[in-house]
């Protein structure tokens, strides 16, 4: 009888999960406008409460077993980092109360993250992923068949949205969906499982990201397969290269790219990335002026008309009217950051990626694959594509997935097998036995 009940009570905890990950992946996104806006916050706070008795309640057997959040030394790094932002955004931002919800949404999401890779096994993680984006894939196929008004980009004729919206939206939460359905394969075929069904969501998903015709997205896709299919023998430091990477690709842009205009321009290609380095020179001449270390508060500077119209001054808005009426986004997540959390809050955020990477050859092979997946993917993105600019959504929930594995090099005391029986896991090669 008390297996029967530890099995029902991991299926509607992995129920929940699904339901966490289907949100933060951007659902209901469109359906909002056919069913209304409450179920946008129906779901979004759905989702909220969720996180937190999942975090309080999963390891209690009565309701008066419930224990508090164990804020555990080993993931200081990733708390400093939303501690300093969090502190930061309260000290500069005029609006306290919304600042407050964001940074606490912001936090749970942290929190939520160590959870899901402390109570679930690699596999079981993996797989409950892929079965939220295979919901999210069905849902979308639902919404392109029962609403065709809602199937395209009104920006961008004949390239489907999906439910997210926007073409490049759609395509990016595809290439997420690909990544983890391969690696789901990769597990599954080692482990011996049919793998048919991923296989399929594999190609819908593929055709989704063709038919959003984002050439960004699909170059995203190829090379955040690299790591994904490769056996690592060797650990690279994921933090660093990160890092570096940002920090030069922006670096070359804004120095390199415009020598190379006049080719680029012969040869039929945009030399300003479709209008980004313009942005990008207006959004440093913004920031080197106002709020330079501090910003204007996490998730806040789009929401100040004042800082946004500093934005839009620097074009004509005859020549370039696009960006001069430009209301959100980057493109750049160096960039966005700096334009919320100013570069004390970047500096929190690159000790957190190096600190929470550091002796990376300590982290289990299949942990680190996940991870430098997942950090290639947010690398990649990030260059071009607004990125971690919400506090809950798939890519936020990613990176601090990514940190968190980083940081917990080794396997959790407290796992599931996916048969409703705790384990302790041993250090040894030894087979785990079932917890007392």
């Amino acid at each position: 009888m008390q297996k029967k009940r530890n099995v029902e009570r991991d299926i509607y905890i992995e129920l929940a999960v699904v339901f966490c990950i289907l949100v933060s992946l951007g659902f209901p996104g469109q359906f909002s406008k056919v069913y209304g806006d409450k179920l946008a916050k129906i779901c979004e706070y759905g989702a909220f409460a969720a996180e937190i008795v999942l975090l309080l309640t999963s390891h209690a057997d009565r309701w008066d077993d419930i224990e508090l959040i164990n804020l555990k030394r080993k993931y200081i790094p990733i708390y400093l980092y939303v501690g300093t932002v969090t502190v930061i955004s309260m000290l500069v931002t005029s609006e306290r109360s919304d600042e407050t919800i964001t940074c606490v949404r912001w936090f749970v999401t942290l929190l939520f993250a160590i959870w899901l890779q402390e109570y679930f096994t690699i596999d079981n993680l993996l797989r409950i992923i892929a079965i939220a984006q295979g919901a999210f894939i069905l849902l979308t196929l639902f919404l392109v068949v029962r609403f065709p008004s809602l199937r395209y980009d009104p920006e961008v004729p004949g390239a489907i949205s999906g439910i997210v919206g926007t073409k490049n939206g759609c395509a990016i939460e595809c290439v997420f969906g690909i990544l983890v359905t391969i690696l789901v394969i990769r597990s599954e075929h080692r482990h011996h499982r049919p793998i048919l069904r991923w296989a399929v969501l594999v190609v819908i998903q593929f055709v989704l990201l063709m038919m959003a015709d984002a050439t960004g997205a699909t170059f995203t896709l190829i090379i955040a397969l690299v790591p994904a299919l490769m056996h690592r023998s060797y650990k690279l430091p994921l933090g660093l290269l990160y890092i570096t990477a940002n920090v030069l690709f922006l670096f070359a842009m804004l120095t390199f790219m415009p020598l190379f205009a006049d080719f680029l321009e012969a040869i039929g290609k945009d030399s300003t990335l479709t209008g980004r380095i313009p942005l990008w020179r207006q959004i440093i001449e913004v920031m080197s002026n106002h709020k330079t270390m501090t910003g204007y508060g996490y998730g806040m500077f789009w929401r100040d008309p004042i800082a946004v119209s500093m934005i839009q001054t620097g074009f004509n808005r005859r020549n370039n009217r696009f960006m001069a009426n430009i209301a959100s986004g980057a493109h750049n997540v160096l960039l966005e950051m700096w334009l919320n959390i100013g570069l004390l809050g970047i500096a929190s955020y690159f000790f957190a990626l190096i600190r929470s990477f550091f002796r990376v050859e300590e982290m289990e092979n299949d942990a680190y694959i996940i991870a430098s997946v997942l950090m290639t993917f947010l690398l990649v993105n990030g260059l071009t594509e607004r990125c971690l600019a919400s506090n809950y959504d798939y890519k936020t929930l990613a990176l601090f997935l990514a940190l968190a594995l980083g940081c917990n090099k080794r396997k959790s005391v407290y796992t599931l097998r996916g048969n409703g029986v705790p384990v302790i896991e041993k250090d040894t090669d030894a087979v785990p036995q079932a917890a007392s």
